[in-house]
């Protein structure tokens, strides 16, 4: 990529910009300079190498950078049951799927794979209440997240997931943290709140 170079004195030499792109998928965003051109001086090496060694202690600190940055798809929200109403007093099941999310980009040169995973799942039923906690729940008959609703009406379920940022270099088998979080929200369709009645009936059997 062409950028504007500086003017070095004759016994220097001219420390390439470096650029910093995202992938997701086969996209790529357009390249923004992370560092700027610099002047080396070809008889100090040690210079080079504290550069060098510098660029690796702000890997950790990009990638937190390219976490903020990143587009998360929220978590998917699927409700039992499923069509639209559910009954008082009885578990309505929500659950949510919990793979990471990941995009490939370069810092300072160096391929890195940046990746957002579900750490914590806030489910607000819509009625007042909530619950928070690690376990993004699962369906019928194995479901672990669900609620009763007290009374009839209307709801909707609102999933807050909390992501927290990792990544990980070109042959590293270790995904490694980073600091700070992102959260995404997501939203069931409205929920039909119904009571269930019981009536009597004449036997007609005798």
């Amino acid at each position: 990529m062409a950028h504007e170079g500086i003017e070095c004195d004759a016994d220097q030499e001219v420390q390439g910009a470096l650029f910093e792109q995202q992938r997701s998928g086969d996209t790529w965003t357009v390249p923004r300079v992370v560092e700027e051109e610099s002047c080396l001086d070809p008889t100090a090496p040690s210079q080079d190498q504290e550069q060098q060694e510098r660029r690796q202690v702000d890997i950790p600190a990009a990638a937190a950078r390219a976490f903020r940055n990143m587009t998360i798809e929220p978590s998917s929200l699927a409700v039992q049951p499923p069509d639209g109403w559910t009954l008082v007093n009885l578990d309505t099941i929500a659950y949510a799927e919990d793979e990471p999310r990941m995009v490939d980009t370069t810092l300072f040169g160096v391929p890195v794979s940046i990746r957002a995973v579900p750490d914590t799942y806030t489910w607000n039923w819509g009625d007042g209440t909530s619950a928070t906690g690690p376990d993004p729940g699962g369906p019928y008959p194995d479901h672990t997240v669900a609620h009763a609703y007290l009374a009839p009406g209307k709801a909707t379920i609102t999933l807050t997931t909390t992501w927290r940022g990792q990544f990980r270099l070109p042959g590293d088998q270790i995904w490694r943290d980073v600091a700070g979080q992102a959260t995404t929200v997501t939203q069931s369709p409205p929920i039909e709140i119904r009571e269930a009645r019981t009536r009597l009936v004449e036997d007609l059997s005798r």
